[in-house]
């Protein structure tokens, strides 16, 4: 039990100090805000039809030199969506990185998606199939299930710490007076 009180500790330092929007907070929020403040990346977030998964409704980070390519299944929907975000923000905040022959797959994969749009995006993603590892003992099931805690810890989290009572209308008002 102290190690999993040691991670949630661990976890609300990691998400503490982000700057989020006064109200409504939400997975996505969360996610956007730890890529750029504290990865320092830009995230481009897809729902693409053309990237299917066997297993359902899941998601996949993918990350390149300057941006992290969040996937998510466009049939995940509400909480379950949340989950899959949160999942993948997991990942992040764990330290975790996708082993470089998994990207190599991945990137194989995706290719049938590319457009000559996406160039500069592709050309990043086979720079960074040579990512380095997460060095350490954790296995990939561990790295999983830390990550899929994560998906649950987040959404107590965003529950237990927005602010409360505040409609959309009055946060975008907030929003458009801070300067």
């Amino acid at each position: 039990m102290r190690n999993r009180d040691g991670q949630k500790e661990a976890w609300t330092r990691a998400l503490k100090g982000l700057m989020l929007p006064q109200a409504p907070w939400t997975v996505e929020h969360l996610l956007r805000a730890y890529v750029e403040q504290v990865r320092g990346r830009n995230l481009l977030l897809s729902r693409d039809t053309s990237v299917v998964s066997v297993n359902g409704p899941s998601g996949m980070w993918f990350p390149t030199p300057k941006t992290d390519l969040v996937w998510a299944h466009p049939a995940a929907e509400g909480v379950q969506l949340d989950h899959v975000l949160g999942h993948e923000l997991g990942h992040m905040v764990n330290g975790d990185e996708p082993d470089p022959r998994e990207l190599r797959d991945v990137v194989r994969m995706l290719m049938g998606t590319y457009s000559p749009g996406m160039s500069g995006l592709w050309d990043s993603a086979l720079a960074g199939a040579g990512v380095r590892c997460r060095a350490g003992e954790t296995t990939g099931d561990d790295c999983e299930r830390k990550a899929e805690n994560f998906g649950y810890f987040v959404e107590r989290w965003i529950d237990k710490n927005a602010p409360k009572n505040v409609t959309a209308f009055e946060a975008n008002m907030r929003n458009s007076l801070d300067l």
